[in-house]
């Protein structure tokens, strides 16, 4: 192949690509197909992992996000612990926060954020105290059959318990749910 016909097939290809997305009926504001837009909620559940290795916990989070505009949207969460590696430790954790979506109404779509709560805290050694809880995150979803979604989300949390011993909690946090969206 030459170059010219090299560059005109790119041109064809692109072109194509960019008239399937001109016509698609959730890129022209209309009702969602695939992808997210100002006034949809999402709801999922989570399997969530944080805290240093030292004090591991897996949780089994339920959450919203609420798209106030095509980008922004507002979010929460709460989660039950599914393991841990203090026996007896009670850690659950509640949050809400905001993030902002580069690629709305897409099949898929980068967003970054912050979340901020509190998390209830309870061992054979530590009493029980509501910590205060931050945590920047960012992460990609795909949404798929107009309802449902995946996404993977990586973050850094930042958690103080300082009732009777200082202790710092913070670490990097992962995330990975599912659900659907209206």
């Amino acid at each position: 192949m030459t170059i010219n016909t090299k560059i005109i097939s790119i041109a064809l290809l692109l072109f194509s690509v960019n008239s399937l997305a001109a016509i698609a009926s959730n890129q022209q504001g209309t009702n969602a197909n695939d992808g997210i837009q100002e006034s949809n909620l999402k709801l999922g559940l989570a399997w969530y992992r944080e805290n240093p290795p030292k004090y591991e916990t897996h949780l089994l989070q339920g959450t919203f996000e609420f798209m106030l505009k095509d980008r922004i949207g507002v979010r929460g969460s709460a989660g039950v612990p599914l393991s841990k590696v203090i026996t007896n430790m009670e850690y659950y954790p509640f949050s809400l926060g905001a993030a902002f979506h580069l690629f709305p109404r897409f099949w898929f779509d980068i967003y970054l954020g912050a979340e901020s709560g509190f998390v209830y805290l309870k061992s054979s050694t530590l009493s029980q105290n509501w910590s205060p809880k931050i945590t920047a995150f960012t992460g990609i979803t795909l949404y798929y059959w107009g309802i449902f979604f995946v996404e993977g989300e990586v973050g850094y949390s930042v958690i103080q318990y300082a009732k009777d011993i200082p202790l710092d909690l913070s670490a990097p946090t992962y995330r990975i749910r599912m659900g659907f969206y209206f």
